[in-house]
């Protein structure tokens, strides 16, 4: 079924590709198509689970290999989705966005499989440059093209710093195969493995904005189509914290306890630094790129612990902020591309204007502020309760307090939808049926997995057992 899923993914993305040009006066049925191709892999992850063994010695066939399927197919399918909001407003056309997206899912999926430190830069790579791309995509875009050189630059620093790292690991254990470089790395660790687990730690560090390794992330987000920006807070993400969690079982051997202090000391100052910096911004992607920095640094806290209840807290971490992130950056899109900048300036009173999207707006605001009954409040105990099991109990002080400090700019964003009043001439909020049904649907999810997340935890906790 891996097997199936990869050779989908990669032809599905040249078919949209090379069709592309045919379909640009007919985004929907694009869309179609991807979603379709989304939808059908999305089934196969679900199938694949009770695979094993090792795919041509570099692909890892198992229940977290099959989850990572599920998971970023379901970004995918949720992404080729919201790409009907804009109506096919993508300036290049919408089939190129489509097979990008399916490309770099595909490279998330192969990032977590991966048993070889080669496929895992190459996996990765795949999906940085086709985020690369979709970040600048439209070229007339102010701050986009600006956005996307940035991010390409320093994503090429930290991939510089990752292979040299690798070769550096390469040079100590003789070996790029996960069980050689844990071996290797079983009883004695040197400077020379230390220095290339780094920058290891730092090129990864790059590539999950970090702090401080963070600084593409504002200006991407904030240059990118909502929808985009939506897709690199999201899938990138989910496959680097999955990838990260099988290199500390799997490949960093008797050094796993070294790197899970480094992740914990970086998570730590990205919850901190990042939640401060948050307070400063009036753009909404700029906000939500240091809200995605700080989120990141709570998925680093859970997996220092190294743990079984850890690496399930990075699982439902992810699931929760998928449908949160994904439902919010909707509501961006569709709000843009009826005309309404993305500003807490402009949304003062979206709540008074459209009293049904203000509310929605708040369900996925508040989950991202972890508040009772909603998906973001459980994945918060979920990381504070495996600092308590690991005993890192300043840790745990430091980012519980972090979480009612983030309460502050979270409510700012409330504050202006529900008590400030409009501006006088505020033109009527062009919200399509689309978008609103998934935005919908996506917010009955954020609820439901506050209130019913047993199932998810079971399925995680199936697929991440064989970690630890």
């Amino acid at each position: 079924m891996t097997l199936a899923v990869i050779v989908l993914l990669a032809f599905g993305g040249l078919v949209l590709a090379l069709l592309a040009p045919n379909f640009d006066d007919r985004p929907a049925a694009i869309g179609a198509i991807s979603g379709t191709v989304f939808g059908v892999a999305l089934l196969l992850g679900l199938l694949a689970g009770q695979e094993s063994g090792v795919l041509f010695g570099a692909v890892t066939l198992g229940p977290l290999t099959a989850a990572s399927i599920v998971l970023l197919s379901l970004v995918g399918l949720l992404v080729a989705a919201g790409a009907t909001i804009r109506g096919g407003g993508f300036a290049l056309g919408s089939g190129e966005v489509h097979a990008l997206v399916m490309w770099g899912v595909l490279g998330g999926i192969l990032l977590v499989g991966s048993a070889h430190l080669l496929i895992f830069y190459l996996a990765l790579e795949l999906s940085a440059y086709a985020t690369y791309v979709l970040v600048g995509y439209d070229r007339e875009r102010r701050f986009g093209t600006e956005a996307a050189a940035k991010y390409m630059m320093l994503g090429s620093v930290g991939s510089a710093l990752l292979l040299f790292g690798m070769a550096l690991v390469y040079a100590e254990t003789g070996s790029l195969g996960y069980g050689g470089i844990a071996a290797g790395l079983a009883y004695q660790t040197s400077g020379l493995a230390l220095g290339g687990l780094a920058l290891m730690l730092v090129g990864l560090g790059f590539k999950l904005a970090w702090v401080p390794f963070h600084a593409w992330a504002p200006d991407a987000y904030q240059g990118s189509f909502p929808l985009m920006a939506g897709f690199l807070s999201t899938a990138p993400k989910t496959a680097l914290a999955l990838g990260l969690a099988v290199l500390l079982a799997r490949a960093f051997g008797g050094a796993g306890s070294v790197v899970a202090g480094w992740i914990g000391g970086l998570a730590l100052v990205s919850v901190v630094l990042g939640s401060l910096w948050a307070l400063l911004q009036t753009d909404l992607k700029r906000l939500l790129a240091y809200s995605t920095i700080v989120h990141m640094g709570f998925l680093g806290l859970a997996l220092s612990t190294a743990s079984l209840t850890g690496f399930t807290a990075v699982g439902y971490y992810l699931v929760a902020y998928i449908v949160t992130s994904l439902g919010l950056f909707f509501v961006l899109e569709a709000l843009e591309a009826g005309g309404l900048p993305s500003t807490l300036e402009a949304w003062k009173g979206l709540g008074r204007r459209n009293a049904l999207v203000g509310v929605l707006v708040a369900v996925f605001v508040l989950s991202l502020a972890g508040v009772p009954l909603l998906a973001g409040f459980l994945a918060k105990i979920y990381v504070f309760a495996a600092l308590a099991q690991a005993g890192a109990w300043a840790a745990l002080v430091v980012a519980v307090v972090m979480v009612v400090f983030g309460y502050y700019f979270y409510f700012r964003v409330l504050a202006a939808v529900f008590l400030d009043a409009p501006a006088e001439g505020a033109p009527a909020l062009d919200f399509s049926p689309t978008a609103l049904s998934l935005v919908v649907l996506l917010a009955l999810a954020v609820v439901a997995l506050g209130v019913w997340p047993q199932p998810v935890l079971d399925w995680l906790q199936t697929a991440i057992a064989g970690l630890v």
